[in-house]
């Protein structure tokens, strides 16, 4: 089922606040998947004191 914006705009605006407010559950996720977030969150662990330090260092050396 494809989302069509005429069938939102057909409904009155508490059966459209009704219908946002249900929760949608979790999806499951592949291995492939969870391994490329996990990859993907230890990258930016790592990268983002390396910016900070070239930024700070940037800084320092400018004046």
């Amino acid at each position: 089922m494809s989302y069509d914006p005429n069938l939102a705009d057909a409904l009155e605006p508490s059966q459209l606040t009704a219908a946002t407010e249900i929760p949608l559950p979790r999806r499951r996720l592949g291995r492939m998947t969870t391994i490329l977030l996990i990859a993907l969150r230890v990258y930016i662990f790592i990268t983002i004191p390396i910016v900070g330090y070239a930024f700070v260092q940037a800084l320092l050396t400018a004046q």
